[in-house]
């Protein structure tokens, strides 16, 4: 419902609004110590009758000083085409000349939107795995990240693991970004094997600064 200034209750209008990401990955282990990834993906919007679509490739690469130890990875993602909104919204009547009267003040016209990039990200950040004893690991990380719409900023976290069953998490996002509204993220799992498979039940909280609090609740199986 679209509401106004002068009418906060809402004028009666509806619209809609959708977003559609849809990719293909790949990756490979090149050694035992390197990984690389690559992904192509299909984006688009749409704002009541308006829409956009654009083409983008990820690209990512992880390296492991040693198999349980410290690892490096570093990623570009959004490198793709321009965007540009069309659509019937963009349709308008038009009068070209106010000042005269008589003339047709109902020429049907179009807006045109100008094109823009998609936000390019790129990334790089530092994991390390420290086993406490034999049941018990912490996982530290940090990641550094230089947006193309935006400044740089940090986020880290750390995650407790008990027998491999049991995880705690907590973190926190975007540290030294301008105008953040993201803060501290915290989380716990569960993962249960049967036979073949592994059962994992996942919850993470986050700060959203003005519209609050995000809770979310993930059921996977691996195999």
């Amino acid at each position: 419902d679209v509401r106004t200034v002068d009418q906060p209750l809402g004028t009666g209008e509806r619209y809609t609004v959708s977003d559609l990401a849809f990719g293909l990955g790949y990756g490979r282990r090149i050694s035992d110590k390197f990984a690389v990834g690559l992904q192509v993906s299909y984006l688009s919007e749409t704002i009541w009758h308006s829409s956009m679509t654009a083409f983008a490739m990820n690209v990512g690469t992880l390296y492991r000083i040693s198999e349980d130890g410290f690892h490096i990875g570093a990623s570009i993602s959004n490198f793709g085409t321009r965007a540009k909104f069309d659509g019937t919204d963009l349709r308008v009547l038009y009068d070209q000349d106010p000042s005269v009267s008589g003339d047709n003040g109902n020429l049907p016209a179009e807006l045109f939107t100008d094109d823009f990039p998609l936000p390019i990200l790129f990334r790089v950040g530092l994991g390390m795995p420290v086993t406490v004893n034999e049941k018990n690991q912490v996982h530290l990380a940090v990641d550094a990240f230089h947006p193309s719409d935006n400044t740089e900023s940090i986020s880290t976290g750390a995650e407790w693991t008990y027998d491999n069953t049991l995880f705690i998490r907590g973190g926190y996002q975007n540290i030294f970004l301008n105008d953040s509204e993201v803060g501290l993220t915290l989380g716990a799992g569960l993962r249960y094997m049967l036979d073949a498979y592994a059962v994992n039940f996942d919850y993470a909280w986050a700060d959203h600064g003005r519209i609050k609090e995000t809770h979310r609740i993930t059921l996977g199986i691996s195999f």
